[in-house]
Protein backbone atom coordinates (compact mmCIF):
# COMPACT_ATOMS: atom_id res chain seq x y z
CA UNK A 1 0.00 0.00 0.00
CA UNK A 2 1.33 3.52 -1.37
CA UNK A 3 1.58 6.74 0.77
CA UNK A 4 -1.71 9.00 1.45
CA UNK A 5 -0.86 12.48 0.79
CA UNK A 6 -0.09 13.37 4.05
CA UNK A 7 2.38 10.61 4.70
CA UNK A 8 3.80 11.78 1.85
CA UNK A 9 4.16 15.45 2.95
CA UNK A 10 5.60 14.42 6.40
CA UNK A 11 8.33 12.49 4.22
CA UNK A 12 9.57 15.62 1.89
CA UNK A 13 9.17 17.49 5.10
CA UNK A 14 11.41 15.31 6.91
CA UNK A 15 13.94 14.70 3.95
CA UNK A 16 14.32 18.79 3.27
CA UNK A 17 14.87 19.16 7.15
CA UNK A 18 17.87 16.30 6.79
CA UNK A 19 19.41 17.80 4.19
CA UNK A 20 19.30 21.32 5.68
CA UNK A 21 20.67 20.06 8.76
CA UNK A 22 23.85 18.63 7.09
CA UNK A 23 24.12 21.53 4.85
CA UNK A 24 24.80 25.21 5.29
CA UNK A 25 23.08 27.78 2.91
CA UNK A 26 20.22 26.60 0.46
CA UNK A 27 18.00 27.72 -2.36
CA UNK A 28 15.09 26.60 -2.93
CA UNK A 29 16.24 25.45 -6.44
CA UNK A 30 19.13 23.50 -4.93
CA UNK A 31 17.03 21.51 -2.54
CA UNK A 32 14.64 20.27 -4.95
CA UNK A 33 17.47 19.11 -7.55
CA UNK A 34 19.44 17.62 -4.30
CA UNK A 35 15.97 16.07 -3.41
CA UNK A 36 14.32 15.30 -6.65
CA UNK A 37 11.29 17.39 -5.49
CA UNK A 38 9.70 20.20 -6.93
CA UNK A 39 9.87 23.87 -6.27
CA UNK A 40 6.53 23.99 -5.33
CA UNK A 41 6.87 21.31 -2.99
CA UNK A 42 9.80 22.56 -1.11
CA UNK A 43 8.47 26.17 -1.16
CA UNK A 44 5.44 24.18 1.20
CA UNK A 45 7.86 22.08 2.98
CA UNK A 46 10.09 25.22 3.44
CA UNK A 47 7.10 27.02 4.88
CA UNK A 48 5.82 24.48 7.22
CA UNK A 49 9.22 24.07 8.66
CA UNK A 50 9.46 28.43 8.99
CA UNK A 51 6.28 28.01 10.52
CA UNK A 52 7.62 25.67 13.38
CA UNK A 53 10.59 27.70 13.88
CA UNK A 54 13.27 25.76 11.70
CA UNK A 55 13.82 27.19 9.29
CA UNK A 56 14.95 30.78 8.49
CA UNK A 57 15.88 33.35 5.20
CA UNK A 58 19.33 33.75 5.31
CA UNK A 59 20.27 36.59 2.96
CA UNK A 60 20.98 35.61 -0.99
CA UNK A 61 22.67 32.99 -2.82
CA UNK A 62 25.39 33.15 -5.00
CA UNK A 63 24.69 34.23 -8.79
CA UNK A 64 25.77 32.67 -11.95
CA UNK A 65 23.63 34.82 -13.98
CA UNK A 66 20.51 36.57 -13.38
CA UNK A 67 18.24 36.77 -10.34
CA UNK A 68 19.97 35.75 -6.94
CA UNK A 69 17.86 33.27 -4.94
CA UNK A 70 16.70 33.86 -1.54
CA UNK A 71 18.79 31.35 1.05
CA UNK A 72 17.26 29.44 3.84
CA UNK A 73 19.09 28.29 7.00
CA UNK A 74 18.06 25.61 9.17
CA UNK A 75 18.15 27.07 13.24
CA UNK A 76 19.84 24.12 14.73
CA UNK A 77 19.54 25.43 18.32
CA UNK A 78 15.22 25.67 18.06
CA UNK A 79 15.50 22.48 19.59
CA UNK A 80 18.03 20.84 22.31
CA UNK A 81 18.62 18.08 24.31
CA UNK A 82 20.36 17.75 27.11
CA UNK A 83 22.67 14.70 27.92
CA UNK A 84 24.31 13.10 31.33
CA UNK A 85 26.71 10.17 31.68
CA UNK A 86 27.13 9.13 35.11
CA UNK A 87 29.74 7.39 36.35
CA UNK A 88 31.59 5.85 39.19
CA UNK A 89 34.35 8.77 39.52
CA UNK A 90 32.32 11.64 37.59
CA UNK A 91 29.42 13.07 35.77
CA UNK A 92 29.89 14.27 32.17
CA UNK A 93 27.36 16.70 30.75
CA UNK A 94 26.24 17.75 27.15
CA UNK A 95 23.87 19.82 25.19
CA UNK A 96 23.25 18.62 21.44
CA UNK A 97 21.48 20.53 18.83
CA UNK A 98 19.55 19.45 16.39
CA UNK A 99 22.60 18.13 13.99
CA UNK A 100 23.67 16.26 17.04
CA UNK A 101 26.44 19.44 17.33
CA UNK A 102 27.92 19.72 20.44
CA UNK A 103 26.53 23.39 22.12
CA UNK A 104 28.31 22.46 25.57
CA UNK A 105 30.17 20.16 27.61
CA UNK A 106 31.35 19.75 30.65
CA UNK A 107 32.49 17.53 32.93
CA UNK A 108 32.31 16.96 37.25
CA UNK A 109 34.45 14.72 39.69
CA UNK A 110 31.95 13.68 41.86
CA UNK A 111 30.54 10.06 43.06
CA UNK A 112 27.10 10.16 43.43
CA UNK A 113 25.61 7.92 46.35
CA UNK A 114 22.31 7.34 47.05
CA UNK A 115 21.39 10.09 49.43
CA UNK A 116 18.92 12.87 49.59
CA UNK A 117 21.90 15.75 49.51
CA UNK A 118 24.02 13.85 46.84
CA UNK A 119 21.28 13.71 44.20
CA UNK A 120 20.84 17.47 45.02
CA UNK A 121 24.00 17.84 43.97
CA UNK A 122 23.05 16.37 40.77
CA UNK A 123 20.22 18.21 40.29
CA UNK A 124 22.27 21.79 40.96
CA UNK A 125 24.89 20.36 38.39
CA UNK A 126 22.49 19.71 35.51
CA UNK A 127 20.94 23.08 36.36
CA UNK A 128 24.24 25.23 36.31
CA UNK A 129 24.89 23.25 33.23
CA UNK A 130 21.82 24.31 31.44
CA UNK A 131 22.29 28.14 32.67
CA UNK A 132 25.87 28.16 31.26
CA UNK A 133 25.37 26.56 28.18
CA UNK A 134 23.11 29.85 27.02
CA UNK A 135 20.13 27.25 25.76
CA UNK A 136 16.59 28.70 25.63
CA UNK A 137 15.07 26.22 28.13
CA UNK A 138 11.96 26.60 26.37
CA UNK A 139 13.90 24.63 23.44
CA UNK A 140 14.80 21.44 25.42
CA UNK A 141 13.58 18.48 24.41
CA UNK A 142 14.44 16.39 26.79
CA UNK A 143 16.71 14.92 29.36
CA UNK A 144 18.93 11.28 28.70
CA UNK A 145 21.02 9.65 31.46
CA UNK A 146 23.15 7.19 30.79
CA UNK A 147 24.56 5.03 33.40
CA UNK A 148 26.49 1.55 33.54
CA UNK A 149 22.97 -0.73 34.22
CA UNK A 150 20.81 -2.70 32.57
CA UNK A 151 17.37 -0.26 31.47
CA UNK A 152 14.29 -1.99 30.81
CA UNK A 153 11.88 -1.21 27.61
CA UNK A 154 10.38 1.64 29.25
CA UNK A 155 13.62 3.79 29.60
CA UNK A 156 12.43 4.72 33.04
CA UNK A 157 13.12 1.08 35.06
CA UNK A 158 16.59 -0.35 36.18
CA UNK A 159 16.73 -3.88 36.16
CA UNK A 160 20.33 -4.18 37.23
CA UNK A 161 23.65 -2.23 38.14
CA UNK A 162 27.38 -2.43 37.89
CA UNK A 163 28.04 -3.21 41.86
CA UNK A 164 30.16 -0.63 42.33
CA UNK A 165 27.70 2.32 41.47
CA UNK A 166 25.90 3.62 44.21
CA UNK A 167 22.77 5.01 43.20
CA UNK A 168 19.12 4.06 43.66
CA UNK A 169 17.51 1.77 41.56
CA UNK A 170 14.77 4.75 41.40
CA UNK A 171 16.41 7.10 39.97
CA UNK A 172 13.94 7.66 37.23
CA UNK A 173 12.12 8.77 39.96
CA UNK A 174 13.73 10.84 41.75
CA UNK A 175 14.79 12.79 38.21
CA UNK A 176 11.99 13.66 36.75
CA UNK A 177 10.74 15.94 39.14
CA UNK A 178 12.95 18.23 38.43
CA UNK A 179 12.36 18.84 35.34
CA UNK A 180 9.68 20.20 33.27
CA UNK A 181 10.78 18.04 29.91
CA UNK A 182 11.50 14.19 29.84
CA UNK A 183 13.59 12.27 31.19
CA UNK A 184 15.10 8.96 29.83
CA UNK A 185 17.57 6.30 31.05
CA UNK A 186 19.85 4.28 28.97
CA UNK A 187 22.83 1.87 29.45
CA UNK A 188 26.51 3.75 28.70
CA UNK A 189 27.04 1.47 26.07
CA UNK A 190 24.22 1.50 24.04
CA UNK A 191 24.35 5.29 24.43
CA UNK A 192 28.10 5.74 23.23
CA UNK A 193 27.18 3.07 20.43
CA UNK A 194 24.51 5.11 18.95
CA UNK A 195 26.48 8.48 19.43
CA UNK A 196 29.18 6.40 17.35
CA UNK A 197 27.39 4.78 14.70
CA UNK A 198 25.73 8.51 14.47
CA UNK A 199 29.24 10.24 13.96
CA UNK A 200 30.00 7.72 11.56
CA UNK A 201 26.90 8.54 9.92
CA UNK A 202 26.86 4.23 9.10
CA UNK A 203 24.30 2.20 9.37
CA UNK A 204 26.36 -1.02 9.22
CA UNK A 205 26.09 -4.11 11.32
CA UNK A 206 28.44 -3.07 14.01
CA UNK A 207 30.32 -4.16 17.29
CA UNK A 208 30.58 -1.42 19.73
CA UNK A 209 33.35 -2.58 22.44
CA UNK A 210 33.31 -0.68 25.24
CA UNK A 211 36.06 -0.77 26.99
CA UNK A 212 36.51 1.17 30.39
CA UNK A 213 37.36 0.51 34.30
CA UNK A 214 34.02 -1.74 33.21
CA UNK A 215 33.34 -3.48 30.19
CA UNK A 216 30.29 -3.69 28.10
CA UNK A 217 29.33 -3.61 24.50
CA UNK A 218 26.58 -2.66 21.91
CA UNK A 219 25.60 -4.67 18.85
CA UNK A 220 24.51 -1.99 16.22
CA UNK A 221 21.73 -3.31 13.77
CA UNK A 222 20.63 -0.97 11.09
CA UNK A 223 22.01 1.88 13.09
CA UNK A 224 20.61 1.01 16.68
CA UNK A 225 21.28 -1.21 19.44
CA UNK A 226 19.99 -4.36 19.53
CA UNK A 227 19.06 -5.34 23.32
CA UNK A 228 18.07 -8.81 22.93
CA UNK A 229 15.22 -10.59 25.16
CA UNK A 230 16.66 -9.55 28.26
CA UNK A 231 17.98 -6.29 27.98
CA UNK A 232 21.93 -8.03 28.40
CA UNK A 233 22.54 -7.95 24.65
CA UNK A 234 26.04 -6.40 24.74
CA UNK A 235 26.92 -7.60 28.22
CA UNK A 236 30.57 -8.77 26.75
CA UNK A 237 31.74 -8.05 29.98
CA UNK A 238 30.79 -11.16 31.58
CA UNK A 239 31.62 -13.48 29.15
CA UNK A 240 33.98 -15.98 29.83
CA UNK A 241 37.34 -15.63 28.42
CA UNK A 242 39.34 -17.57 31.06
CA UNK A 243 38.04 -20.34 32.34
CA UNK A 244 39.17 -20.69 35.81
CA UNK A 245 40.82 -17.26 35.56
CA UNK A 246 40.73 -14.41 37.65
CA UNK A 247 37.74 -13.30 39.62
CA UNK A 248 35.28 -10.93 38.35
CA UNK A 249 33.67 -8.37 40.67
CA UNK A 250 30.17 -10.11 39.33
CA UNK A 251 31.30 -13.41 41.71
CA UNK A 252 32.00 -15.29 38.57
CA UNK A 253 35.74 -16.45 37.38
CA UNK A 254 37.58 -15.46 34.39
CA UNK A 255 35.27 -12.88 32.99
CA UNK A 256 36.38 -10.60 29.88
CA UNK A 257 36.20 -7.77 32.32
CA UNK A 258 38.59 -8.87 34.85
CA UNK A 259 41.06 -8.78 31.67
CA UNK A 260 40.50 -6.18 30.26
CA UNK A 261 38.95 -3.24 32.36
CA UNK A 262 41.05 -0.01 31.75
CA UNK A 263 41.66 -0.31 35.92
CA UNK A 264 44.57 -2.64 35.04
CA UNK A 265 45.91 -0.14 33.19
CA UNK A 266 45.58 2.82 35.21
CA UNK A 267 45.97 1.33 38.95
CA UNK A 268 49.72 1.33 37.70
CA UNK A 269 49.50 5.61 37.60
CA UNK A 270 47.53 6.16 40.16
CA UNK A 271 44.11 6.15 38.56
CA UNK A 272 45.41 8.15 35.47
CA UNK A 273 44.78 6.36 32.28
CA UNK A 274 45.95 9.24 30.66
CA UNK A 275 49.22 9.35 32.19
CA UNK A 276 49.73 5.21 31.64
CA UNK A 277 50.04 6.20 27.72
CA UNK A 278 52.16 8.84 28.53
CA UNK A 279 54.86 6.92 30.00
CA UNK A 280 53.94 3.75 27.30
CA UNK A 281 54.61 6.04 24.55
CA UNK A 282 58.24 6.54 26.98
CA UNK A 283 58.82 2.87 27.01
CA UNK A 284 58.59 3.11 30.22
CA UNK A 285 58.95 -0.83 31.60
CA UNK A 286 56.23 -1.64 33.94
CA UNK A 287 53.66 0.30 31.55
CA UNK A 288 55.47 -1.92 28.44
CA UNK A 289 55.14 -5.01 30.22
CA UNK A 290 51.68 -4.47 32.05
CA UNK A 291 50.81 -3.50 28.24
CA UNK A 292 51.67 -6.36 26.30
CA UNK A 293 50.04 -8.68 28.33
CA UNK A 294 47.04 -6.02 27.69
CA UNK A 295 47.11 -6.43 24.75
CA UNK A 296 47.01 -10.73 24.66
CA UNK A 297 43.68 -10.68 26.53
CA UNK A 298 42.26 -7.79 24.39
CA UNK A 299 43.16 -9.62 21.14
CA UNK A 300 41.51 -12.66 22.60
CA UNK A 301 38.18 -11.21 23.60
CA UNK A 302 38.46 -9.31 19.92
CA UNK A 303 38.72 -12.53 18.43
CA UNK A 304 35.71 -13.94 20.27
CA UNK A 305 33.50 -11.02 18.89
CA UNK A 306 34.49 -11.22 15.43
CA UNK A 307 34.07 -14.84 15.33
CA UNK A 308 30.56 -14.82 17.24
CA UNK A 309 29.06 -11.61 15.37
CA UNK A 310 31.38 -11.59 12.36
CA UNK A 311 31.21 -7.58 12.17
CA UNK A 312 33.49 -4.73 12.77
CA UNK A 313 34.31 -4.41 16.43
CA UNK A 314 34.72 -0.46 17.17
CA UNK A 315 36.58 0.08 20.33
CA UNK A 316 35.12 2.96 22.75
CA UNK A 317 34.90 3.51 26.17
CA UNK A 318 38.25 4.79 27.90
CA UNK A 319 40.82 2.79 25.75
CA UNK A 320 38.96 4.30 22.75
CA UNK A 321 41.02 7.72 23.23
CA UNK A 322 44.54 5.95 22.94
CA UNK A 323 43.51 2.50 21.60
CA UNK A 324 44.39 3.99 17.91
CA UNK A 325 48.28 4.26 17.46
CA UNK A 326 48.23 0.34 18.93
CA UNK A 327 45.59 -0.70 16.57
CA UNK A 328 48.27 -2.12 13.95
CA UNK A 329 50.13 -4.51 16.77
CA UNK A 330 45.88 -5.50 18.19
CA UNK A 331 45.72 -6.54 14.73
CA UNK A 332 48.55 -9.21 14.54
CA UNK A 333 47.47 -10.50 17.70
CA UNK A 334 44.06 -11.54 16.23
CA UNK A 335 46.06 -12.61 13.20
CA UNK A 336 48.24 -15.11 15.49
CA UNK A 337 44.99 -16.65 16.73
CA UNK A 338 42.97 -16.31 13.60
CA UNK A 339 44.70 -15.52 10.26
CA UNK A 340 41.41 -15.69 8.08
CA UNK A 341 40.25 -12.26 10.62
CA UNK A 342 43.13 -10.26 9.19
CA UNK A 343 42.26 -10.43 5.93
CA UNK A 344 39.29 -8.52 6.36
CA UNK A 345 40.43 -5.02 8.61
CA UNK A 346 37.84 -5.71 10.98
CA UNK A 347 38.76 -3.62 14.18
CA UNK A 348 38.80 0.37 14.70
CA UNK A 349 39.15 2.72 16.74
CA UNK A 350 36.45 4.84 18.15
CA UNK A 351 36.00 8.40 16.50
CA UNK A 352 34.07 9.88 19.37
CA UNK A 353 36.96 10.07 22.18
CA UNK A 354 34.93 11.81 24.59
CA UNK A 355 31.74 12.34 25.95
CA UNK A 356 29.87 9.62 23.87
CA UNK A 357 27.74 8.19 26.60
CA UNK A 358 25.90 11.49 27.23
CA UNK A 359 25.97 12.28 23.32
CA UNK A 360 23.60 9.34 22.87
CA UNK A 361 21.58 9.52 26.06
CA UNK A 362 21.23 12.92 24.53
CA UNK A 363 20.57 11.66 21.06
CA UNK A 364 17.70 9.63 21.85
CA UNK A 365 15.02 12.92 21.84
CA UNK A 366 16.77 14.65 18.76
CA UNK A 367 16.08 11.47 16.66
CA UNK A 368 12.88 11.09 17.85
CA UNK A 369 11.83 14.59 17.47
CA UNK A 370 13.45 14.80 13.89
CA UNK A 371 11.43 11.71 13.00
CA UNK A 372 8.64 13.34 14.00
CA UNK A 373 8.78 16.08 11.80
Amino acid sequence: MGLNNIQVKRVNRNNLLMYMLKTGQISKSSAAAALRLSIPTVTQCMNDLQAMGLVQEEGSMESIGGRKSIGYRCIRDAKVAVGVDITRTHVNIVVLDLSMGLLYSKRVNIRIHDEADSYEELRQIICRSIDESGIDKESILGLGISIPAIIDETGTGINGMHEEMRISYHLYDIVKDWFPFPVYLENDANSAGRAEIKRRGSLDNTVYFFVSPSVGGSIMIDGKPFYGKTRRAGEFGHMTLIPGGKKCYCGRIGCINSYCSTDLLSEHTDGNLQEFFRRLSGKDEVCVRVWEEYLDSMALAIHNLITSFDMEVIIGGYLGQFIGPYIEELEKRVEKIDHYIAKFDMIKPAILKYEASAIGAAGVFIEKYLSEI
